[in-house]
């Protein structure tokens, strides 16, 4: 049996391999920041970005890896096409994303309803 990702059921899911914009936050540098989610906490999406600029690449690498100690072999790396990715850590609250399901159907999401370990978001009640 197979428990398919809807709109409706998204915030009980776990968020790892989807795609997401940050459509709005209270940090108005993050607006805009879009990749696949790559880790996900309590509080945060882990989220890859492509970056095409090398230059830029390895400037943002750098700095990502002093604040955040992240070793993460794709971060950094090129990949066959030569795009560079760069993980990003997004707050969860504040936050606005918008997710896109596996059949191609967009769905925001206000980050607050996403505060919560993913394995506890399954059992959570949230107000329709």
């Amino acid at each position: 049996m197979t428990y398919e990702i809807t709109p409706g059921n998204l915030v009980h899911h776990t968020l790892i391999g989807l795609e997401t914009v940050v459509s709005g936050s209270t940090n108005p540098d993050m607006v805009g920041i879009s990749g696949v989610v790559v880790d996900e906490t309590r509080n945060t999406l882990l989220i890859t970005t492509r970056h095409p600029d090398f230059f830029a690449m390895n400037e943002a690498t750098a700095a990502v890896s002093l604040e955040t100690g992240s070793t993460a072999p794709h971060s950094g790396e090129p990949n066959e096409s030569g795009d560079y990715f760069l993980d990003k850590i997004i707050p969860k609250a504040h936050s606005t994303f918008i997710f896109s399901l596996p059949d191609d159907r967009k769905v925001r999401v206000d980050g607050d309803l996403l505060v919560a370990r993913p394995e506890d978001r399954i059992s959570k009640k949230h107000k329709n």
